[in-house]
């Protein structure tokens, strides 16, 4: 099996770990591959040994989740507008500068009683004062998911605030998993080339998948500083919700300028089937 062969398999291996076949453009854009960018000529060749049907390709006896994207998809697109209704109204919290759609939906993938999940970026200095008014407004539309919610629903979940001054992922965090999660987010508010920063700042993404971002030499533009009373409010607002949430944390990571509120470890979950999964195609097939 050639290079670009095996490249493609595992592509799709790890999207049907997420029950969901690839178009042809959307193999180019998220192929696993660590050598020269091969042609999208090579890529059309080279798919022809693959199954397909309606345009999408899948793995072996997997037909059935071409039907599961359909559905998935009509169920998403009410969510995606939920979404853009909703970042219309965080939009008013002058110290927010992304709103994007992350996760399942970001992929017209969610399940019919799927909650949505977004990514904020705040101001420097303001993400926990950004968390608190942003609460506060779901709370008023009644669209908050709670970690207790047992019916979720288009509902709003908060999963993950950074402050413009910490958009680069620690190592830690930098693998397949997260380098798509990073780069399938889409934006629903933007303003200062923030999104972009983001990617920029994310540029080891493209280790991993290297047709999935564009990069560019943009370079940020500063933040206004606030009166040292913000700040000091700010200082305040992080210490009161960590006080909260101390005692709730499991796997989430919190800082005075980040916030993940992942409490499932997802990202070792999916990469040990991904493992486990290629491990089988060794066998069966010695593909790999």
């Amino acid at each position: 099996m050639t290079r670009l062969q095996k490249a493609i398999l595992k592509t799709l291996i790890y999207a049907d770990i997420f029950d969901y076949p690839l178009t042809k453009s959307q193999i180019n854009q998220w192929l696993i591959w660590q050598y020269k960018i091969p042609p999208p000529s090579d890529i059309t060749k080279t798919l022809s040994t693959f199954s397909k049907l309606n345009s999408c390709y899948y793995l072996p006896f997997r037909q059935s989740i071409i039907k599961t994207r359909q559905s998935r998809s009509r169920f998403s697109k009410p969510k995606v507008k939920l979404a853009h209704r909703i970042s219309r109204y965080l939009r008013f919290i002058p110290t927010i500068k992304l709103i994007a759609i992350t996760g399942a939906l970001s992929m017209a993938n969610s399940h019919q009683h799927d909650d949505i999940d977004l990514i904020i970026i705040t101001k420097k200095n303001r993400l926990w004062l950004t968390r608190l008014f942003s609460i506060l407004l779901l709370e008023i539309l009644q669209l908050r998911r709670r970690p207790q919610d047992k019916q979720t629903t288009n509902k709003i979940c908060l999963n993950l605030f950074l402050d413009e001054s910490s958009l680069q992922l620690p190592l830690s965090q930098r693998n397949l998993y997260t380098a798509h999660e990073v780069a399938q987010i889409k934006p629903i508010f933007n303003t200062q080339s923030t999104y972009q920063n983001f990617l920029n700042q994310n540029s080891w993404v493209k280790t991993y998948l290297p047709n999935a971002i564009t990069i560019t030499k943009s370079p940020p533009k500063p933040s206004i500083f606030a009166f040292d009373f913000f700040n000091w409010l700010e200082t305040l607002a992080y210490k009161l919700q960590f006080f909260y949430m101390k005692s709730k944390i499991t796997n989430e990571t919190i800082s005075k300028t980040t916030a993940f509120f992942h409490p499932r470890p997802t990202n070792k979950i999916v990469l040990k089937q991904y493992h486990q999964r290629l491990k089988k195609y060794q066998k069966l097939n010695q593909f790999l």
